[in-house]
């Protein structure tokens, strides 16, 4: 069975880096460094569902990405989560955030439109983080 990306991930996302097992995508919204992680599992909504060694490689591949997003953009706080309540693929938000950003210190979501970026935007913050994954 070949994997397939929620249709909304895919719509609201860019992808920046495809691992055998992960999806590193990218929310088109220049408020905030906002990227998700995917496993790469059908079926899957729910962290308890993967497998021990995938839970373990998604949980510290979010901590490496938060500190990727810590030291690329100058984020003050970072927000982690796996809500699913809109999209039910299981995929974790990891965002930047600034004390000085339109939602805080409130959460991100609902609380403005996404601001979308232009395509140098767009692949100047993906690069950013891809060489971060692919030096360290």
């Amino acid at each position: 069975m070949t994997f397939m990306l929620h249709p909304q991930l895919a719509a609201d996302t860019v992808l920046v880096n495809e691992e055998e097992d992960l999806l590193l995508l990218m929310m088109n919204d220049r408020q905030y460094p906002w990227f998700i992680v995917v496993p790469k599992q059908d079926g899957i909504t729910e962290w308890h569902e993967l497998s021990e060694e995938i839970q373990i490689r998604l949980h510290l591949y979010c901590v490496r990405l938060g500190k990727a997003i810590a030291r690329s953009f100058g984020s003050q706080k970072i927000n982690t989560a796996a809500l699913g309540n809109m999209v039910s693929q299981l995929h974790v938000h990891v965002i930047g955030r600034q004390q000085d950003d339109p939602a805080w210190p409130k959460p991100v979501w609902g609380h403005s439109q996404p601001i979308p970026m232009e395509e140098k935007e767009l692949n100047t913050r993906a690069s950013t983080l891809k060489q971060y994954f692919s030096c360290n």
